[in-house]
C-alpha cells in the first residue's frame, strides 16, 4: 500500500478526529488543476502547516488484538495565536454577493447533555418525507431529517447538521463538524450556508458567480464525495445511487447471516468486525465486476470504511453497544430510529470510529485505491506526493482537495471566510496524523 501498512492506517484513520479545528491563515496560491490522467504531483497549493498549530497529542487506544497502537486524538483547544479569528470573531456576519445573502458559519458548542438517551424524544416524531422533500444516499442524514433533528425538507445548514448529529447520534462536535465540512465544501453553497441532503433544489442556489457551475448538486451528486461500492445504493453509472436498493442491501445481509454473532433476535443477527470486512469485500468485488467505470480512489476508500464503521459505532444501541439485524433494517430500509433505541452513552469520536475502520482495512489488505481501466481491469492509482502518501487519511485528504473546486480559493468576504472555515476544519483533522503536515487548498475542477 502506497500510504503504508494497515497498522499505520489504524494509527492514522483520523481525518475527522476529536481535535478542535484550528483556524489557519490563508495565503494567495497559484492554483493548479489536477490532471487525473497523469501521475499525481504536488500542486502549488501545498504549504507547510504554520508553526503556531500544535499537533494533537497521542492518546492510547487499543485497535484490536493484532493492532494495539495509539490514535491521535485531543479535546484541547487550539492555541489562541492560530488566528485572530479565534480571539475576536468578525463583527460582520451577513453580506450580499450576486444577489445572495451570505451567512458566516460557526462551530456549535459541544452539547452538555451528552449521555445515554432514548432517541427519538417526543419532540422528534417520525414523519415520512413529502414529494418535495430532499432525501439522498446517506441513511443517517435521511433519518435525522425524517425526525426533524435537521430540517425535514432536507435543506440544511452546517450548524444544524452538526447539532443534529450530536443530539441524535451523540457524535462528538469535532467529529461531526469534519463530516459536515467535507459535504459543504464539495456539494453545498458555502456562502449562503445551505446544502441539500439529496439532489438539486431551488432552495440551494448555485455559488455566487456560478463559480462551481449553474447548479449546486447536493450530497447525491456523484463524484466528489458520493461514490461507488455503497452499502445500500447502486453505483451511479449502473443504477440509482440516491434511493435505498434492496438487492445491494441484501449483499450485506448475506454476510451478516454467515459471520454475525448470535443475539436475542436469533443466530447471526449481531454485527461484528468480521461481518463488516465481509460486506466491504463483497461490495468491492460485485461493483468492480458490474460497473465498467468503477472507482475506489483514496477519498472513497477512506469514506467507505469509515461509513461501514458507523454501523457498529453510531448505529449501535447504547444500552447494549450492539447493532442487530432489526436495527440495520430500521436505519437503512425504513430510515427511522429503531424502537427502544438509545444513542451512545458517551460522545462518539473519530478515535472510536478509527478502531473499527482500521480493523476493516487490516482485514482487506488486497484492496487499494484505484479504478477500472478501459478493459474493466482494476488498476491501482499512483501514490500522491509526499507528505500525502504517509497514510490513507492523508491520501484521502489530498484526493478530496483534488476533487473540490479550485475556484473556491479566490472567493472574497464572508464567502472566503466560510471556505477558510471548512478547509481549516479538514486540515486540522488531517494534520493530527503524524506526517500529514501540509495544508492543501482545493485544486479540483469546477462544475462537475
Amino acid at each position: 500500500m502506497f500510504f503504508g501498512s494497515a497498522r499505520t492506517f489504524s494509527i492514522l484513520l483520523l481525518l475527522l478526529p476529536a481535535a478542535r479545528p484550528a483556524v489557519l491563515p490563508r495565503r494567495n496560491f497559484a492554483v493548479k488543476i489536477r490532471d487525473d490522467s497523469q501521475s499525481a504531483s504536488a500542486p502549488a497549493t501545498a504549504v507547510a502547516a504554520p508553526a503556531t498549530v500544535d499537533p494533537a497529542p497521542a492518546t492510547a487506544v487499543t485497535v484490536s488484538a493484532s493492532l494495539a497502537t495509539t490514535v491521535a486524538a485531543s479535546a484541547s483547544p487550539a492555541p489562541a495565536s492560530a488566528s485572530p479569528a479565534t480571539a475576536a470573531p468578525p463583527s460582520v456576519t451577513t453580506e450580499v454577493q450576486d444577489g445572495q445573502t451570505g451567512t458566516l458559519m460557526a462551530l456549535p458548542a459541544q452539547i452538555t447533555d451528552a449521555g445515554l438517551k432514548q432517541i427519538p424524544d417526543a419532540d422528534h416524531p417520525f414523519i415520512a418525507p413529502g414529494p418535495d422533500d430532499q432525501r439522498g444516499p446517506c441513511p443517517a442524514m435521511n433519518v435525522l431529517a425524517n425526525h426533524g433533528y435537521i430540517s425535514r425538507n432536507g435543506i440544511t445548514t452546517f450548524e444544524e447538521v452538526v447539532n443534529g448529529m450530536m443530539e441524535g447520534f451523540n457524535m462528538e462536535v469535532h467529529f461531526a463538524a469534519g463530516l459536515a465540512a467535507t459535504n459543504f465544501v464539495s456539494r453545498g453553497n458555502a456562502f449562503v450556508n445551505k446544502i441539500s441532503i439529496g439532489g438539486e433544489s431551488p432552495l440551494v442556489p448555485p455559488s455566487p458567480g456560478n463559480i462551481d457551475g449553474p447548479t449546486t448538486g447536493g450530497i447525491a451528486k456523484h463524484g466528489r464525495f458520493e461514490g461507488d461500492a455503497s452499502m445500500s445504493r447502486a453505483d451511479a453509472l449502473v443504477g440509482n445511487n440516491r434511493a435505498f436498493q434492496q438487492p445491494v442491501f441484501n449483499l450485506n445481509l448475506l454476510e451478516l447471516g454467515k459471520l454475525g454473532d448470535d443475539g436475542v433476535d436469533g443466530n447471526n443477527t449481531v454485527l461484528n468486525v468480521q461481518t463488516l470486512i465481509g460486506m466491504e469485500k463483497r461490495l468491492f468485488a460485485t461493483d468492480q465486476a458490474s460497473n465498467p467505470k468503477f472507482e475506489f480512489a483514496a477519498r472513497r476508500m477512506f469514506a467507505a470504511y469509515g461509513q461501514a464503521a458507523f454501523l457498529m459505532t453510531v448505529f449501535a444501541n447504547g444500552t447494549t453497544n450492539q447493532t442487530t439485524l432489526p436495527i440495520l433494517d430500521s436505519f437503512f430500509r425504513n430510515e427511522t430510529f429503531p424502537p427502544n433505541w438509545y444513542r451512545a452513552a458517551v460522545p462518539i469520536t473519530g478515535a472510536t470510529n478509527a478502531k473499527v475502520s482500521g480493523a476493516i482495512l487490516a482485514g482487506i489488505p488486497e484492496n487499494v485505491p484505484g479504478r477500472n481501466n478501459e478493459q474493466g481491469v482494476f488498476v491501482a492509482d499512483p501514490p500522491p506526493p509526499p507528505p500525502f502518501n504517509s497514510s490513507l487519511p492523508c491520501a484521502g485528504y489530498f484526493d478530496q482537495a483534488g476533487n473540490t473546486p479550485a475556484t473556491l480559493v479566490n472567493t472574497t468576504g464572508i464567502f472566503k471566510q466560510n471556505v477558510d472555515f471548512l478547509v481549516n476544519i479538514l486540515f486540522a483533522g488531517a494534520s493530527a496524523n503524524p506526517g500529514c503536515t501540509q495544508l492543501q487548498e482545493p485544486f479540483g475542477p469546477a462544475g462537475v
